[in-house]
């Protein structure tokens, strides 16, 4: 985990993470960086080697306390439990309190991390896969094993599609973001506590459901008045 050792390092960190999340990471060039943190690109190079470099140690200095978290959880539960299944709650929970108390936290990147964390992954692709692959595949195993002995009857690959479910609603629904507004209602997406109450039991009514039967299942047929695959309109 890259780490922030000196106040320099530390800016550059700030203002590439700022930056990353307002107008993306492939919009963002490293002249802008290094004017918003007031350093000279020499700088840059010399503590992270490149932008790719820095925008790996931009999700490290977040991620790296958050999975610490992770794991911690997940072995206090696996101590508690034994060779009993934890139940579906307690493991979600263990899951969604650490990134809770990232948003929440200014000082560690609060909302504005959670905003390029939500946006991250469609452009950032590549980053997030050697990052997750390297350092935080091994914990997400952890969570998907333990749900497993908990939800027997649920296939591994609806499992699979149940958990970055999971992902995209935790960093959505904790990101602040203003489609809640578009939304009729009075829901503030400035309070975390209250996103948590909500999303934990959607989450865990979500991953406890049975899996769809092939005969149940949605066939997406194209829309009336449509082209179709020879281009005729339907």
């Amino acid at each position: 985990m890259t780490t922030a050792s000196n106040p320099t390092k530390e800016r550059i960190l700030s203002a590439a993470e700022l930056l990353f999340a307002e107008t993306g990471i492939a919009t963002t060039s490293l002249r802008r960086i290094t004017a918003r943190a007031r350093v000279n690109l020499a700088a840059v190079n010399y503590h992270f080697g490149s932008k790719d470099g820095l925008i790996d140690a931009v999700y490290e200095r977040r991620l790296g306390p958050v999975t610490d978290e992770w794991l911690t959880n997940i072995e206090r539960l696996e101590r508690q439990y034994g060779d009993d299944p934890a139940p579906v709650e307690e493991i979600v929970e263990a899951f969604v309190l650490p990134v809770a108390r990232l948003a929440s936290d200014e000082v560690r990147g609060g909302r504005i991390f959670m905003r390029l964390l939500a946006q991250g992954y469609s452009e950032a692709r590549h980053y997030f896969e050697k990052l997750f692959s390297s350092q935080y595949q091994h914990v997400l195993d952890r969570y998907r094993q333990a749900l497993r002995r908990d939800l027997p009857d649920v296939p591994g690959e609806t499992l699979c599609w149940r958990l970055q479910f999971l992902l995209g609603a935790l960093t959505q629904g904790l990101s602040g973001g203003e489609l809640l507004k578009l939304i009729e209602g009075q829901a503030d997406p400035r309070d975390t506590e209250r996103a948590v109450n909500e999303l934990i039991p959607f989450l865990v009514a979500g991953l406890k459901a049975p899996a769809p039967k092939p005969a149940e299942q949605p066939r997406l047929e194209p829309a009336a008045g449509t082209a179709d695959s020879e281009g005729e309109i339907a």
